[in-house]
């Protein structure tokens, strides 16, 4: 008995269908291995992605500088704030996302695992998506490459214990691509596509790559009936679909304008736009190039670049218009980027890293034909020397927590050894965590910022600084942990460190991850030579902010 085309249409292809596309003719492996690689291999991998996702979770690194810009506004905000008003320190998310973290917060308190809930339980749903999308696109013996790679990958561990919107934006369009897969060509499918607009009308609010997720498909849904000649379908889709639209425009009136107005956010990503029209081939080259290397951890990308085109190729195969609904977010992304409207870049991208995996799942033979042992092993070598080592530090981060800036446990230790006239100094680009974790610790506030200027290449006058600091007569603690990006401008902690040795005895060292503190004590060495004032009138070490 034959299986009417139109019954594969809609919905995920009869197992028999699937079967006569992806395993026959050629030979299988033994039942009991392929049962145990189909079956058992794809939730013991799922239970392996999670176990890292929790065990950073549960970790409780600090939070670093990022993390605190966006936490201080969760904190000290309530609902209506955070709909109503701008967020501090040039941060922008999505209003549902702040919402949810929010409620966190209210429930669970102001610490770190609260904080990254959202992002945790939105990382899981990644994995998990993932093995679903997989098992729709791809043969069933190559799920469990795709699971793999996505539930190991460092990056997406990463982002799901980060007080960041990413890992939401990874299950968002993981989500959008699965229920468009649901709508078919046919009348009946209207819950389908209602359930897609519904999610598209909440999703805009929740990630900001949703709009280019639903954009994607809405082209290709309405598109589809066109190349049918089927106008009148084509129509309702779209007016069906319309509600998102309406919802992404009330969301950006709400909150996304200023994204535009936030003249930080688009300077900082303005290096990865295209310069001229003409240049957009090599543009095109070189974000994929970028993104191969963060977020997507090709370890070679001449070699993994060259693979992941023949994934897609190949993904389009096997999923036919069901690969193309998934990937509808890439050519809107790219799209958006060429238009300088958002940035395809870093951490901005990492919703790609499971499209990603899929397509280079698809690049291994889906059955033992002639000649495919070879084209196994070939394949096979090739992921493993463009992607082992990202999975093997996924694989790591099972056990281990990944730290970034261990603030929080160096200012605990402040606390006890510090004595109550010692004045604790802090470099400008650690301001934000300090201030967060001060209060939390007990360590006074009061005292000054510096930071160091690369204005010159002359003698400096440094003393009025040191004398706002207190170096030539008192204890003094300075505190370091984020270092900032713009040395030419800002200088660097060991030029600042070097010029306050001119002057007091740097007498403790307390040290954690990429966190420091040092004790100057003038009374503690040998007596220093007061500094001459120099006849360049530069100052290289200048007071931003003095409190006492």
């Amino acid at each position: 008995m034959t299986t009417a085309p139109s019954a594969i249409v809609g919905g995920r292809p009869p197992r028999t269908t699937r079967e006569a596309r992806h395993r026959a003719p050629g030979r299988s492996a033994p039942v009991g291995l392929r049962t145990a690689w189909v079956r058992w291999l794809p939730p013991i991998l799922f239970g392996l992605g999670v176990t890292a996702r929790v065990r950073q979770w549960l970790g409780g690194r600090s939070l670093w500088l990022d993390e605190v810009l966006i936490a201080d506004n969760l904190v000290h905000r309530g609902y209506g704030e955070l709909a109503t008003r701008p967020l501090q320190h040039f941060q922008v998310a999505p209003l549902l996302w702040l919402e949810l973290e929010r409620v966190s917060v209210t429930l669970f308190g102001s610490g770190e695992r609260a904080l990254r809930l959202v992002p945790l339980l939105a990382g899981i749903g990644v994995v998990w998506l993932t093995w679903v999308v997989a098992r729709r696109l791809l043969p069933d013996v190559l799920v469990p490459v795709a699971v793999l790679l996505v539930a190991l990958h460092p990056a997406l561990i990463y982002y799901s214990n980060e007080v960041k919107q990413y890992s939401t934006d990874a299950l968002v369009v993981l989500g959008i691509g699965l229920l468009a897969q649901h709508v078919g060509s046919r009348v009946s499918d209207g819950p389908a596509l209602r359930r897609l607009t519904l999610a598209g009308v909440v999703a805009v609010w929740l990630s900001h790559v949703a709009v280019l997720a639903l954009a994607g498909v809405t082209l290709l849904l309405v598109v589809r009936p066109l190349v049918s000649r089927d106008p009148r379908r084509a129509l309702r889709v779209g007016l069906v679909l319309t509600p998102w639209l309406v919802s992404f425009l009330a969301s950006y009136a709400v909150t996304l304008h200023s994204v535009e107005s936030s003249t930080e956010v688009s300077n900082f990503w303005r290096h990865t736009y295209p310069h001229s029209f003409l240049g957009l081939p090599g543009w095109f080259v070189s974000r994929w190039y970028a993104v191969a290397a963060t977020p997507i951890h090709m370890t070679l990308r001449g070699i993994g670049l060259p693979l992941l085109l023949m994934g897609v190729l190949r993904l389009g195969w096997f999923g036919r218009r069901w690969a193309a609904l998934t990937w509808a977010a890439v050519p809107m992304a790219l799209l958006a980027a060429a238009l300088h409207v958002y940035p395809f870049a870093d951490r901005l991208a990492l919703w790609v890293v499971p499209l990603v995996a899929l397509a280079l799942a698809a690049t291994l033979p889906h059955r033992l034909d002639q000649g495919a042992l070879a084209w196994l092993l070939v394949g096979s070598a090739l992921l493993t020397v463009t992607f082992g080592p990202a999975v093997g530090t996924g694989l790591l981060r099972t056990v281990q927590v990944q730290e970034v800036e261990e603030l929080e446990p160096l200012l605990r230790q402040l606390a006890t050894q510090r004595q109550l006239s010692d004045i604790v100094l802090v470099e400008i680009g650690s301001q934000g965590p300090f201030d967060y974790y001060a209060r939390q610790v007990g360590v006074s506030r009061d005292g000054v910022i510096l930071f160091a200027s690369r204005a010159g290449t002359g003698p400096c006058n440094d003393r009025p600084a040191l004398e706002t600091g207190r170096f030539f007569t008192d204890r003094v603690w300075v505190v370091s942990s984020h270092r900032l990006a713009a040395k030419a401008r800002l200088g660097t902690l060991e030029d600042m460190l070097a010029r306050i040795r001119t002057v007091s005895h740097e007498a403790r060292h307390l040290h954690d991850t990429s966190a420091d503190a040092y004790l100057f004590d003038p009374a503690s060495g040998p007596q220093t030579a007061t500094p001459t004032v120099p006849s360049n009138p530069e100052r290289c070490l200048s007071v931003v902010r003095s409190t006492r």
